[in-house]
């Protein structure tokens, strides 16, 4: 079972996490089929079924590593020509066990979004600093943009605010819930417009999961966010609309 955090698996998840913790050698993950995958609020894989698999390198105290890829579809919705379908993201971090339920873990996040895109695109790469912490069911998390954000220009200082609450249902149900916050910096060069005034919302999940033998779980989740309308859609789709998704997982 793993100890990741976005799931609302999380808090039946604890026992496992504590026992891994004594495993400092020990490599876990997860992997994912999602009929649309939700990310910090928005769909970014544009209302098409997407999958996902990580995995966590030192599940105990000190250094740890992390590694992502996920299917995604903005980037070839928003720029025309553009062929990029997975997203990849590396983590190097220190991560600490206290008490008997807690975590603390702080590090640098490395996004990346390989693939063809048209001339003088600007890619989306972005690298990120964290500082995240858990008690029990609930965890907060803070990531801050050191570079310009997910390619928008004089964004850096961008940061997203990361919060969840999970309540067990008896041994195989948990009931999630989720608050996020997006918050842009700068200007756009070009107009001056705000980008916090653009691009800055509030997202917000609720879910329903369950925990099946031999690591395999279903998590349905309803999303929705204060996104603008008109900048968040693509190809017509509101991307950060009212969503309902589904997850299906199996831990590793």
């Amino acid at each position: 079972m793993r100890c990741f955090t976005h799931s609302a698996l999380a808090a039946l998840s604890l026992f496992s996490c504590a026992a891994a913790a004594d495993e400092p050698n020990y490599v876990y993950g997860y992997a994912q089929l999602m009929s649309e995958y939700i990310g910090r609020g928005l769909s970014q894989s544009v209302g098409q079924v997407s999958a996902q698999v990580e995995a966590d390198a030192n599940p105990g105290d000190g250094l740890y590593g992390n590694l992502s890829a996920v299917h995604i579809g903005w980037i070839d919705k928003l720029y025309p020509g553009a062929s990029v379908h997975v997203e990849v993201d590396g983590v190097l971090g220190w991560r600490e066990y206290f008490a008997h339920d807690g975590e603390v873990k702080f590090g640098l996040l490395q996004l990346q979004f390989p693939g063809s895109y048209p001339a003088h695109t600007k890619k989306p790469d972005t690298t990120e600093a964290f500082g995240y912490v858990r008690w029990k069911g609930v965890s907060a998390r803070l990531n801050y943009d050191l570079t310009d954000s997910f390619g928008t220009a004089d964004s850096r200082g961008a940061w997203y605010f990361d919060s969840n609450a999970t309540l067990p249902l008896g041994k195989d149900w948990a009931l999630g819930a989720h608050f996020g916050r997006k918050q842009s910096r700068g200007h756009d060069p070009v107009t001056g417009a705000s980008n916090a005034r653009q691009f800055s919302y509030n997202d917000y999940k609720v879910s329903l999961a369950r925990l099946f033998e031999h690591g395999y779980s279903m998590t349905v989740q309803y999303s929705w966010t204060t996104a603008d309308p008109d900048i968040y859609a693509l190809s017509g789709y509101r991307v950060g609309g009212n969503i309902v998704s589904t997850v299906l997982e199996k831990d590793f």
